[in-house]
């Protein structure tokens, strides 16, 4: 392998026939490696392009959908080896050229084609967590490592005959992590004393204190996806936290910026910056929620404003606050929903399931209440404004990055040379980002690779500088 930055080389690709368990090593086949992560998908996958001028390896193997392929990679930037395992799940583009045939190979984790043939009629129950381990572990017998954040409140429903990514999926959004502060208001009726001993008490707060819903503050979203170290379900916020941290810092040269070569941007492009009129749209701003209850008939309504609510969130930005125009966006609501609420059906006391104060049983609710009031505005904003800044780079091939990981980006000042001494970097634009896709291609021909990440984050600014935006 030769010494460059963007050295990286195939070690091996070995493919198992399913009926004998036969290996076969296809390397030298190999004239292109794509794999790729996204923290949208519950999946990794790769797409291998084939060169077959003399192995027939679709008939001779044969090929036929699901066998193994185990493909082991090496890099300068990270010394060691990392190993993918994959199933095929398609060949595409395949035609003959010059007594040769070309055509890919597309795989994907073995879990995520187990997952097209269960389908979960058992009732699920407990916090997100838990329900997420289950479903992984008993349905889809993984054997991966599993990194789950702990989340807010107990949750049963029945899944209705789903796969198991469609359930974790539909968690996503329902889901409060653990550490996020909810407003509430205690009641009136307790005592201190009572009062202090709940708030000790996470999952207590959560079912026997009432929310302040007319202006409902704290965050709620998760994100499921795999990499190559397992499955991930992790909140949104804390992904975005400083806790998380960068893992590494990457550099745009110039003439008067440089660093090592390992660490060098190749390439920058912007595909997404500011979109004012979808975010309003989408109720990102603010939004007005009707909630009604059908057993107790009561209805209420409240507003979730980002503005008012920008501290409680973490962000990669040095914004204090939302623009001045977005500010002024945010006092009147953009989107409205309408929610009918359900505390009863996994209760069968005679007084009302409902935690909330106007129902009159505080005391004794359901022990698994409906939180929509604490979710579905603030997970709509979340995800809609962690993309306020969406850039492509391309780094030296890097197969220690992961998507969900923090990266910090210096990007150099595009004013004139003489000032730049002053601001080497633009302050605005460089800072740290959300790793959200992530490609690694492999030329194995020519033995190099790069990196290819799609980075977001939700504000401007350096955490050391600060942004302009006002």
């Amino acid at each position: 392998m030769s010494e460059g930055a963007n050295s990286g080389r195939i070690k091996s690709a070995v493919i198992y026939q399913n009926e004998t368990g036969k290996t076969l090593e296809i390397s030298d086949l190999i004239t292109n490696f794509q794999y790729f992560e996204n923290i949208y998908y519950p999946t990794i996958s790769a797409e291998v392009e084939i060169l077959d001028s003399a192995n027939n390896l679709i008939a001779s193997l044969p090929i036929q959908g699901c066998e193994k392929v185990e493909i082991t990679v090496e890099n300068n930037t990270n010394t060691e080896e990392v190993k993918y395992n994959f199933n095929v799940y398609k060949i595409s583009s395949r035609f003959t050229k010059d007594r040769a045939q070309v055509y890919y190979l597309n795989l994907v984790s073995q879990e995520t084609l187990i997952n097209e043939t269960v389908r979960i009629g058992k009732t699920l129950e407990g916090r997100s967590e838990d329900i997420v381990n289950e479903v992984l572990s008993n349905y889809l017998n993984t054997s991966k490592e599993l990194d789950i954040d702990k989340s807010l409140y107990n949750i049963k429903f029945q899944p209705g005959k789903k796969s198991p990514f469609n359930i974790i999926n539909g968690l996503r959004a329902k889901t409060v992590a653990e550490s996020n502060k909810v407003k509430t208001k205690s009641n009136p009726s307790k005592t201190k004393k009572q009062s202090d001993s709940q708030s000790e008490s996470k999952s207590d707060t959560a079912t026997t204190d009432t929310a302040d819903y007319k202006n409902a503050g704290g965050t709620a979203g998760y994100f499921f996806y795999e990499t190559k170290s397992g499955y991930h379900f992790k909140s949104v916020d804390k992904l975005c936290s400083e806790d998380n941290g960068p893992v590494k810092t990457y550099i745009q040269e110039n003439s008067a910026v440089g660093g090592i070569a390992t660490n060098k941007i190749l390439s920058v492009t912007y595909n997404n910056e500011i979109d004012v009129l979808s975010k309003l749209r989408n109720g990102a701003y603010s939004s007005l929620i009707s909630f009604y209850n059908f057993s107790t008939g009561n209805y209420e309504e409240y507003t979730y404003s980002l503005a008012e609510q920008y501290d409680q969130l973490a962000h990669l930005g040095g914004q204090s606050g939302l623009q001045y125009g977005q500010k002024e966006l945010s006092k009147y609501p953009t989107r409205v929903m309408s929610v009918i609420l359900d505390h009863e059906t996994w209760f069968s006391d005679t007084v009302p399931g409902s935690p909330e104060e106007q129902d009159g049983n505080e005391t004794n609710p359901s022990p698994f209440p409906d939180h929509q009031k604490y979710y579905i505005s603030q997970s709509i904003t979340r995800f809609n404004s962690l993309e306020n800044q969406k850039l492509n780079i391309a780094v030296p091939i890097n197969t220690a990055l992961e998507v969900g990981q923090q990266i910090e980006v210096l990007l150099p000042n595009q004013i004139a040379t003489s000032q730049r001494t002053e601001e080497q970097y633009d302050n605005e634009n460089s800072g740290v980002y959300l790793i959200s896709q992530l490609n690694h291609a492999f030329s194995p021909k020519e033995a190099k690779a790069n990196t290819h990440l799609t980075l977001i984050r939700d504000s401007y600014g350096r955490k050391q500088t600060g942004s302009k935006v006002k």
